[in-house]
């Protein structure tokens, strides 16, 4: 087979998807679908739909199309469905969702699955296409094939390397996410060999009285069993080195790994000629209105300089998502007639917003896995502000295509703000060293070789 010219039937999967949701995951796998289409080849793209606790769920699964596209859905609610034993293994683990899949693959029969994500379908997907023989590959594009939160970010914004050997530091988090504030402090003062022998007890079905014990036990089988999954997978497309060594670090064998970038389609961005600047500093936040993403950590970077009225701030992001921490936001932010909240935009639009901003700040608390918005500012010119972690230092270079600062630190956001109101020939070297993003083109290149070499292992 040839990459360059044979048509291929590729299945690509993802958590969300496009028109109702837009973060960094949603536009990759669009944009990828569409110069997959673009070169020939057939696509469809298999997701989830996250249904809002209390919400109705009509149906489990429908299909539709979107430019061009067709798409099949799985609403996810946080009840078990079909065989399963219990909401905690069917996040990882949804036989409903995978005798689906399984009808899905002998309908369409593609020669190829892309996963970006499995989360709200789980990877019980994988086994389906390991039975069906059907080669697969995986881009991650965050941490949830070793975090149950995807995020490696413990309570209190402490990072985390992934589960421990017996588990105990997951169990913790767990507790602390979904039980009581008392209890999670009584369970956080418990002798580490206690908790270690609970969850045996819970494996060993000494527990079978409680509630519990199930979901103690799916919660330390989920590591066990997604490790086996990424090793099911034929090539795990590493977009940073941090996601690559991270995987590795908590069970991927280093020879599934190949790495590849993230691409951008031409829309994203802007000529450099149309950005214009003005006396006012035009700041940008664009991304998820949620804890990890830092938001408020802007906001209060900004309100600590209330002496420069000149700083101009914009936030765009979905104020649907986290309706409680979008009301922190706007409380942090008390009327400042400097901070303006601007909804969502179509991807589309994204070049243009940049050329009304002259710095975009990124200022995750998490790993990061290099947001696709970094991509964007830098093919228009936009110097990034950004946190140094993960993925994101890996794109961000201190003092040339922008400036870094620690995670969760106000004071120094606002150093950083400050010091570029004051040096627009600092701004002008930063806009000036902006490195151009790989195209989607590219990108899809790059995918289709590795495609290439998957389904003619032979040829290598």
């Amino acid at each position: 087979m040839s990459a360059e010219c044979e048509t291929m039937k590729i299945i690509l999967t993802t958590h969300l998807f496009l028109p109702d949701f837009s973060s960094g995951t949603e536009v990759l796998t669009f944009s990828t679908a569409k110069e997959l289409q673009r070169q020939g080849h057939r696509v469809e793209v298999v997701t989830g739909f996250l249904v809002l606790p209390g919400s109705p769920i009509p149906q489990r699964f429908d299909s539709y199309e979107y430019e061009g596209i067709q798409v099949r859905r799985f609403f996810y609610n946080s009840e078990p469905v079909g065989a399963e034993r219990n909401i905690v293994e069917e996040e990882y683990n949804n036989t409903y969702v995978a005798h689906w899949f399984q009808e899905i693959l002998k309908y369409f029969k593609p020669d190829i699955v892309h996963f970006f994500h499995l989360a709200f379908l789980s990877a019980s997907v994988v086994d389906e296409c390991q039975k069906a023989e059907i080669p697969r590959v995986m881009t991650p594009t965050d941490f949830w094939l070793i975090c149950p939160t995807s995020q490696l970010r413990l309570p209190g914004n402490a990072l985390c390397r992934g589960p421990d050997k017996d588990g105990v530091n997951c169990m913790r988090h767990a507790v602390f996410n979904h039980q009581p504030r008392y209890i999670a402090r009584i369970f956080n003062r418990l002798p580490r060999l206690l908790i270690v022998a609970m969850i045996w007890g819970a494996n060993h079905g000494l527990f079978s009285w409680s509630k519990l014990s199930p979901m103690v036990r799916a919660l330390n089988q989920r590591t066990s069993f997604l490790k086996r999954r990424m090793n099911m997978l034929d090539r795990v497309i590493a977009p940073t080195y941090l996601m690559e060594q991270m995987l590795v670090a908590n069970g991927l064998s280093q020879n599934k790994v190949v790495f590849s970038r993230f691409g951008i389609s031409a829309t994203e961005s802007v000529p450099k000629s149309q950005l214009q600047q003005t006396d006012k500093l035009r700041i940008g936040f664009i991304g998820g209105l949620t804890e990890h993403k830092g938001a408020h950590l802007l906001i209060s970077a900004i309100r600590l300089l209330q002496n420069m009225p000149s700083l101009e701030l914009k936030i765009y992001g979905n104020h649907k998502t986290d309706p409680q921490y979008f009301k922190k936001l706007t409380q942090l932010a008390y009327e400042d007639q400097r901070i303006h909240f601007c909804g969502t935009f179509p991807n589309e639009l994204i070049g243009e917003i940049f050329s009304e901003l002259d710095v975009l700040v990124v200022p995750s608390i998490w790993y990061e896995n290099t947001p696709l918005v970094i991509y964007s500012a830098q093919a228009a010119g936009c110097p990034v502000l950004a946190t140094n972690l993960g993925g994101m230092a890996e794109v961000v270079e201190h003092e040339k295509n922008g400036l870094l600062f620690e995670a969760g630190d106000v004071t120094g956001i606002a150093n950083t703000i400050k010091r570029l109101a004051l040096d627009r020939g600092l701004l002008k070297r930063l806009a000036g060293n902006a490195k151009a993003p790989k195209a989607i083109s590219i990108y899809v290149a790059e995918l289709l070789v590795i495609y290439h070499d998957v389904l003619n292992p032979a040829t290598k």
